[in-house]
């Protein structure tokens, strides 16, 4: 049981730093900061879609569709020349989401 708070209070640690590095001026234009977004939208989403069992499949639905977000959020943002906006919001409701989703 221990673990599994450990792991919940790291994701929650990654998922604040990511967001507050995302919106600033400095840091939000690089792609590193975009690449450690998606790869927690990732871990998150297969995390809240493996969590639940095979007959909760709207859950699991939900959980796709979040994931999915931050797809295409992310391929926004790179084909973008310059910082959109609505792909940073897309990652982040992806990246909140997926986690408050995976917390109840």
């Amino acid at each position: 049981m221990g673990e599994l708070f450990i792991l919940f209070v790291v994701l929650g640690m990654l998922v604040i730093i990511g967001q507050v590095l995302l919106y600033q001026k400095r840091f939000g234009d690089r792609t590193g900061i975009w690449i450690q977004n998606i790869l927690l939208s990732l871990l998150i989403g297969f995390l809240s879609f493996t969590s639940f069992p095979d007959n909760y499949t709207i859950k699991k639905a939900i959980a796709l569709v979040l994931l999915a977000i931050g797809v295409v959020g992310f391929i926004v943002g790179m084909i973008a020349k310059r910082s959109s906006i609505a792909a940073k919001l897309m990652l982040s409701v992806s990246v909140i989401g997926g986690l408050l989703y995976l917390f109840f």
